[in-house]
């Protein structure tokens, strides 16, 4: 190619605009005219914008030869379809664009997937219909969501509605085909499936037989950030995209584009163009979702720079069909990212007029771009908007997320009115450019969401009269008034345990089945002993990765055994701990709470006296205790789980022998208890027949039993004949053969067999202990019991016994007997009125007795949860201290979130061999959470598992129980209207969860615990900001509750604010947050920035600095604040109806607050001087927030100026330590003399930054003029309205609904300054004055705070003209 070509190019928009700037860099381009072009267009070299009529063929084709054209572009589709490369090429003129036939494929949507289903292109499942009834019966009854409703015709780019709902597609085809609002492109409906996946654009030139790939590209369609809003003509794209692989893309163009133009020539269409698929990437591979016929806008944009081949040659070569020949080569090293800038009301209107600004800027600065979309020429020569989508800046960059960063820098510099763009073009994309989000650290969200659909309905069959709500609030919920109304002294008997290293078998043999029954009989037969009725229970589940179908085994065997004993399975726990536990690898915790009359409680050890008779209900195997032993039994036999096991009756293999689920006994005995019968029961769980019986005896009583009595099952003697376990070992390691043990009177051992039944037998009796501290519990002929069937399977003469104990397999029985003994008194610290008896026994015994006075109809709340990974941080830097802080955290705050006083706390500790001393620095942690959460500590337990941890590493799982009176049970969901406002309480960090995210962003980026935190304001480690603990909210939420004044409460865990908040908001509203308005702590700038994690895996897994959020009314705004402000408490957002399909939480302006946030350490810190002639209140308020580290106010009060001696506010200021002036106005002869003085001393002072408070006197126009940009008031009404003196009495005059307040910049007008913000309070029936000017006094004290820190950090400043610049 030697010789100089003329082009035509068809269009007007950026498309075009982009398509002219590549062509003109081509040297063998001489020429190119545009029609009808644009001013921008016409701006770039070598082109020419012409007025043109592209539908009189002839004359164009005339024109054309006039002008020597040497080849035809066309970019929109709409001349595509109207057949005008048909018409030029019968003129002899090239076109690169595909015929009117070939536009078919995206003009005729009908015929699109007809060709599609013809050549086997993989799309998704359809059906067209002209009749709108038969549309929405095919959209209800189709067997795939029939939820893509589209127009077959050309309908710019907004003729596909996605819709979220059934009734959203009846609508869409209402409007295509009922009420033909695309007009002919409607005539037709084409109904879809709703594919799941990534949208990708792959567009490929084609010569009709080659096609050559561009590289993939990501347009977002929706006009708001998060996707939210209307679909539009595109906000942005950017490209490469990495949501698709090379393999897919490869599968794309051989079986999708190449596949298509293959087809089309099979139809008789020479297809010459560009060929655009729209892809979904789907889990089953690329899907299509439509094809264009034409460059896409704005992908054209993005794509136009990174080519690097020569364009004309490219397009020739499709004319030619010679594209094989040619190389086509793209700059893929670099990314690019264009961000449209969109008139006001686009895409619903758009405004035409308005003068752009910032422009040159852009253009002036390296490695951006600017096409033009809708621009014209404007008065003076200046550019004016001209149509929806206006300008298209692109950033060309190293990386994606600089050059996102680039363009949206770029966007926001160029202004018009009502200017809007999109600030987070290319999300979606950076978890997979170097970024990390939850689910690569190993955590998955969405496999916890589909466990709680899985078993929420297994939770509901377990539910019993008493219940309250369901699976996934944040506790269970049940009413005590509908237990049995006979109880006089109700006391609550709670209880903790877990199943041991029974689960290691059950990894081994991946039987997970029985371990339900196992988790809640340990916990409901240990509260039976005390008497107790059990009816409700909770569970925790820890685990590496999340495997729903196990999960869902373990907790349908959980339910089961719930029904069994009469337990409602109220809620629970599950922790996906990727660095604590390997993928198998699970560990399981229970709660069980149960009810009995104080009179009932067992055990009755007053009532024991010698010659009580000892009974025995049978276990059912080995149940959950002595595993450890049973393991280093296995190993030192050299035995698998698999083998036969030789004592089974019924052939089954050891393994199934030894997960024979631990036996349930409270249907057995829970008769007999309610008739008096039981004097006292002892679960034989850990510690055998020799520990567990003492714990129900008297001091001064001992129990003799007769082995030959017992029900020894075959097991045991295998046990102690493979292990040569002594008999002391086997009594205190093994149930051998007794799971309870009945004390009873010898009066009523025939009525209580007779309700129990024949399996209840007499094993021995009660006598009188010869000296205290002697032994308990006397076995008599246990080895002679054993010893007929231990004979079987004794070791051969040849081998040596080797005796083996339960410290042999790892456990140290006295280590834990040690630790009871540190944490007595520990718990006895957190006691309060309530509160009987201590540790040790079988469950903890609270008496609602204590707080019968408080509540009428008390429901109670529970709660369970861990502390996640965080874990981790504390075991290597040997750090225990706060880590139970963080435990009662977890779950005392998510009881306050059903409106719940916290009443009591049990712990539960796992590790693979005990440390003591560790063990006992967690649980202090526990008893200091306890005590600040106004809660008692009464039981807990702890697990020592060898093989089941690695040295060093423990779990913890807490379980709280709170108290609500019914009618202030929280969320009051229907109660949450529009308007409500959102108020945040402040985290004081990460809390607890996004650490497996931490651990991932540590380990890529080669940190260590012990490296200087570079977020840190104290100068800390990282290891020592990560563990700070979990704030909890105990103390500044309760008074607010009381009030009555709460709708709802969320805790900001696990699925941050995106997921937290609607949990207790209606569906029909969504909460909108502004990120500008609290501090995002320091910690989460620089996981956003180390790790790459987008904004929505930050909203979406941190707290991202609020760690309760609070929903009120507007009227309750001001006493709620009033009441929560000293802890922090600010307003965050409102709450708003939510738009069809739309998110439950928008967060604005996160990644500008985030940006602030990075910024913080680099801003001065600006001196404030008040002026103020009265109280002070104002003033208060601003020492207040600006001495507040967490406000980040970038401010100081340092200075305050009165014209009054003895004006209050001097006195706040003296004891602050604030430096005060006097100014007597009576010793100036004028205003303007006064003020300068005033003045002088603020520049003496360095002052940055004036407020107004209260100061009654008219500032000279010098002063204002001096200050200006610089001096602030505030108004105690909504300016403009009622201006200058008396402005509450004015409010109540004028009949106004509402009222408030307003801060604004000083001019030298009455109280006319630009206004920063106002806080609204609305005017109560029968207000006076005063009591709404005390209103209006409480919502000040608010704004003040907040509009100083906007200008102290630079987010607000005045222009020399007066007017507001806002700075995101």
């Amino acid at each position: 190619m030697t010789e100089e070509g003329n082009i035509l190019v068809i269009g007007s928009g950026g498309r075009e605009h982009a398509l002219c700037w590549k062509l003109a860099d081509s040297p063998y381009v001489k020429r190119i005219y545009c029609a009808p072009g644009s001013v921008g267009i016409s701006t770039t070299n070598k082109v020419e914008s012409v007025d043109l009529n592209i539908k009189d063929y002839p004359a164009l084709a005339q024109w054309a030869k006039d002008h020597q054209i040497d080849l035809v572009v066309i970019g929109p589709e709409d001349p595509l379809a109207d057949g005008i490369v048909d018409a030029l090429s019968s003129y002899g003129l090239q076109c690169f664009g595909p015929p009117k036939a070939g536009a078919q494929i995206e003009a005729n949507k009908d015929w699109s997937k007809k060709f599609m289903d013809k050549y086997q292109i993989p799309t998704a499942r359809y059906k067209s219909f002209t009749d709108a009834a038969l549309a929405k019966q095919f959209i209800n009854t189709a067997p795939y969501p029939a939820l893509v409703v589209k127009a077959s015709g050309l309908a710019a780019g907004k003729g596909v509605v996605v819709a979220a709902t059934k009734e959203e597609a009846y609508q869409a085809v209402d409007e295509i085909l009922s009420e033909a609002k695309f007009g002919d492109a409607g005539q037709t409906v084409v109904v879809e499936e709703l594919l799941e996946g990534d949208e990708v654009s792959v567009l490929a030139f084609t010569d009709g037989e080659t096609v050559s790939l561009l590289p993939p590209a990501q347009d977002h369609k929706r006009v708001g950030d998060g996707d939210t809003g209307p679909n539009t003509g595109g906000m942005g794209a950017y490209s490469p995209c990495p949501l698709i692989t090379p393999d897919q893309l490869a599968d794309v163009k051989d079986q999708v584009l190449q596949r298509a133009v293959d087809g089309l020539k099979a139809e008789g269409i020479k297809y010459v163009g560009v060929l655009y698929a729209g892809m979904m990437v789907t889990k089953a591979g690329p899907m299509t979702l439509e094809f264009n016929c034409r460059f896409g806008d704005p992908e054209t944009q993005v794509l136009m720079t990174l080519l690097e081949s020569d364009l004309y040659k490219i397009m020739k070569a499709c004319v030619n069909g010679t594209l094989k020949q040619l190389q086509v080569t793209w700059n893929t090293k670099l990314s690019a990212v264009g961000v449209v800038i969109a008139s006001k009301g686009y895409p619903e209107t758009s405004t035409k007029g308005c003068v752009i600004s910032g422009l040159s800027q852009v253009q002036a600065t390296p490695g951006l771009t600017v096409f033009h979309s809708g621009v014209a020429r404007g008065a003076n020569g200046t550019l004016v908007t001209w149509g929806g989508r206006v300008l298209l800046a692109v950033a060309r960059a190293a990386s994606l997320r600089a050059a996102a960063a680039a363009a949206t820098a770029a966007a926001s510099v160029i202004d018009f009115p009502g200017a809007h763009y999109r600030k987070d073009i290319a999300h979606r994309a950076f978890s997979k450019i170097n970024g990390l989000s939850y689910l690569q650290s190993g955590v998955d969200i969405d496999a916890a969401a589909t466990l709680v659909r899985e078993i929420e309905p297994i939770a509901t069959a377990t539910h019993r009269r008493g219940v309250l709500g369901r699976l996934g609030c944040y506790s269970g919920l049940f009413q005590l008034s509908a237990m049995d109304p006979s109880l006089k002294d109700p006391v609550l008997v709670q209880g903790t345990d877990g199943v041991g290293t029974k689960l290691k078998i059950a990894e081994k043999m991946k039987k997970y089945n029985t371990l339900g029954q196992d988790l809640v009989a340990m916990c409901v037969n240990d509260i039976l002993c005390a008497g107790a009725e059990p009816f409700a229970f909770l569970d925790y589940m820890a685990c590496g990765r999340l495997q729903v179908n196990v999960a869902t085994t373990i907790v349908r065997g959980i339910a089961d055994a719930c029904v069994l004993s009469g337990c409602a399975l109220l809620g629970g726990e599950t922790a996906e701990m990727p660095s604590m536990y390997e993928v198998g690898k699970y560990d399981l915790a229970g709660f069980a709470v149960g009810v009995v009359d104080n009179a009932r409680q067992l055990p009755r050890t007053d009532c024991m006296r010698p010659g009580d008779v000892v009974l025995a209900l049978p276990s059912t195997g080995v149940h959950s205790n002595g595993y450890s032993l049973v393991q280093k039994i296995m190993t030192e036999n050299n035995l698998k789980y698999t083998e036969p096991a030789p004592f089974s009756t019924d052939n089954k293999s050891l393994g199934e022998e030894f997960l024979t689920p631990t036996g349930i006994y409270v249907r057995d005995l829970l008769p007999a208890i309610k008739k008096d019968l039981i004097k006292g029961l002892a679960h034989i769980t850990g510690g055998g027949l020799l520990e567990n019986i003492p714990r129900i005896l008297p001091p001064t009583l001992k129990v003799k039993l007769d082995a030959s009595k017992f029900n020894i099952k075959p097991i045991f003697a295998w046990l102690q004949a493979k292990g040569q376990v002594s008999e002391y070992e086997m009594l205190r390691t093994f149930n051998c053969g007794v799971g309870m043990v009945v004390i009873a009177d010898q009066a009523d051992v025939e009525a209580l067999q007779e309700l129990v039944g024949k399996d209840l037998a007499v094993i021995g009796s009660v006598e009188q202990l010869e000296k205290l501290g002697a032994l308990q519990v006397e076995v008599a002929g246990f080895l002679a019991a054993l010893r007929p069937l231990a004979a079987l399977w004794s070791r051969p003469a040849t081998q040596p016994p080797r005796p083996l104990s339960y410290k042999d397999s790892g456990v140290d029985i006295e280590a834990g007997d040690s630790l009871v003994s540190l944490i007595k008194p520990l718990a006895r610290s957190t006691t309060r009125a309530g509160v009987i008896g201590g540790l040790g026994g079988f469950g903890g015994c609270f008496q609602l007795k204590a707080i019968e006075q408080e509540y009428k109809d008390p429901v109670l709340v529970l709660a369970a949860d861990g502390v996640g990974t965080k874990l981790r941080i504390a075991q290597k830097m040997n750090k225990h201290s706060t880590i139970g802080i963080d435990l009662v955290a977890m779950c005392v705050n998510d009881i306050l979130c059903n409106g719940a006083a916290p009443l009591t706390f049990l712990d539960y500790f796992a590790c693979g061999r005990l440390d003591v001393d560790v063990a006992a620095a967690v649980v202090a942690g526990v008893a200091s959470g306890c005590k600040e959460a106004t809660a008692a500590l009464i039981g807990g337990e702890t697990a020592e598992m060898p093989g089941m941890y690695p040295p060093g590493v423990y779990d913890v799982a807490g379980f709280a129980l709170g108290v609500v009176e019914r009618d202030r049970i929280l969320p009051k969901i229907n109660d949450i209207a529009v308007g409500d406002i959102i108020i945040g309480l402040p985290s004081n960090g990460v809390h607890s969860n996004g650490f497996s995210l931490i651990h991932k962003l540590m380990k890529k980026l080669g940190l260590t615990l012990e490296d200087k935190a570079p977020f840190s304001r104290e100068g800390l480690t990282l290891g020592e900001e990560l563990i700070k603990p979990t704030r909890i909210y105990v103390r500044s939420v309760l008074p607010a509750l009381r009030s009555g004044r709460v709708k709802a409460l969320a805790h900001v865990t696990g699925g941050g604010l995106l997921d937290n908040l609607p949990r207790v908001m209606p569906p029909a509203t969504r909460a909108r947050l502004n990120a500008h308005w609290w501090n995002v702590h320091p910690v989460f700038a620089w996981i956003a920035d180390a790790g790459s994690v987008t904004d929505d895996d930050m909203l979406r897994t941190f707290n991202c600095g609020i760690g309760m959020v609070l929903i009120v009314a507007p009227e309750d705004q001001a006493d709620v604040m009033n009441i929560t402000r000293s802890f922090g408490a600010m307003v965050i957002g409102t709450i708003q109806a939510r738009p069809p399909g739309g998110a439950r939480v928008v967060v604005d302006n996160f990644a500008s607050a985030v940006h602030f946030t990075r910024r913080m350490p680099m801003l001065p810190s600006k001196k404030v001087a008040v002026l103020v002639s009265g109280n002070g209140s104002n003033l208060q308020a601003l020492i207040d927030t600006t001495r507040d580290p967490t406000q980040c106010m970038c401010s100081e009060v340092a200075l305050v100026i009165s014209n009054k001696k003895n004006a209050y506010a001097l006195k706040r200021a003296e004891e602050a330590g604030i430096p005060t002036l006097v100014f007597n106005c009576t010793k100036y002869d004028s205003r303007e003399e006064f003020d300068r003085a005033i003045s002088a001393a603020l520049e003496s002072h360095k002052i940055d930054i004036v407020c107004l408070a209260g100061y009654m006197r008219i500032l000279s126009s010098e002063f204002v003029q001096r200050w200006k940009g610089r001096l602030l008031n505030i108004h105690p009404s909504l300016l403009p309205r009622h201006p200058g003196l008396s402005a509450q009495q004015q409010c109540l005059d004028a009949g106004d609904s509402e009222s408030g307040c307003t801060v604004h910049f000083v001019d030298e007008g009455m109280d006319t300054g630009p206004i920063i913000l106002q806080e609204r309070v609305p005017v109560m029936r029968g207000d006076t004055a005063e009591s709404l000017t005390e209103r209006i006094h409480l919502a000040e004290h608010r704004a003040y705070p907040r509009a100083l820190r906007l200008l102290a950090t630079g987010r607000l400043r005045l222009s020399p003209r007066g007017e507001l610049i806002w700075y995101s």
